[in-house]
């Protein structure tokens, strides 16, 4: 058992490090050319074999808050990044059965996360990890929420690209979070407060969305002047 644990862990780690590498390509380099589409690609399998691993790790370990927290946001992660690839793929189509599904299993998760940061909270307020629960249940709930009120209308012009990087944008946001946290008690001291780690939590998901947002009004304006253009 303790092999395929270490076996694992060490393919978690690599896929989550190749992932946090990866996903930075398609961010900065030209959108739509070859690269940009393998190296997004490369990010989709890291994240499924993260979000898979953190399961199982989670599953297999003796029982620790924080790991299940993890295996949480890797949900979150995954959600993020699949909706955010599988985008692409819905152009004309829409959401499939297996889309409108895992739709549907990611709320459940999120209300799961909410259900349980409000019980911490009533029975170890003291903790970060109550808060955190909470604040990443209530995105989970806020993007699967989304999700389900887009599959009662069709599908907007331009939907599907918005959806891509934001939801890619996000799920990198997250993967990066719990890189963080993961090592952010190395280089805090001992004696730092509880809430410098609550708020490496917290801030890459505030200053990530706010970039996110920026991004969205940018080519908002560019899609509404370019059809004023054309007019």
């Amino acid at each position: 058992m303790k092999t395929l644990i270490l076996s694992l862990l060490i393919t978690h780690i690599a896929a989550g490090f190749t992932a946090l590498i990866a996903g930075l390509i398609p961010m900065f380099f030209e959108k739509g050319n070859q690269l940009h589409k393998r190296t997004g690609l490369i990010y989709v399998y890291c994240m499924i074999i993260v979000a898979l691993t953190a399961l199982l790790l989670c599953t297999l370990q003796p029982f620790k808050m924080m790991r299940l927290f993890l295996a949480g946001i890797a949900v979150f992660s995954f959600y993020l990044c699949i909706t955010g690839w599988r985008a692409t793929k819905q152009k004309k189509s829409g959401p499939t059965t297996a889309d409108k599904a895992l739709t549907l299993v990611t709320l459940f998760v999120s209300l799961a996360m909410i259900g349980f940061g409000l019980y911490l909270l009533t029975t170890n307020g003291t903790s970060f990890l109550p808060i955190v629960f909470t604040f990443f249940g209530v995105l989970t709930l806020v993007f699967a929420g989304r999700d389900v009120q887009l599959m009662a209308k069709p599908t907007e012009k331009m939907h599907w690209f918005f959806q891509h990087f934001t939801r890619m944008g996000g799920s990198y946001i997250a993967t990066f979070t719990a890189a963080l946290v993961t090592n952010v008690g190395r280089v805090l001291p001992a004696t730092a407060p509880e809430w410098t780690y609550t708020m490496s939590w917290i801030l890459p998901s505030i200053i990530g969305g706010a970039i996110i947002s920026r991004t969205v009004k940018f080519y908002r304006q560019k899609f509404s002047g370019r059809r004023a253009s054309i007019v």
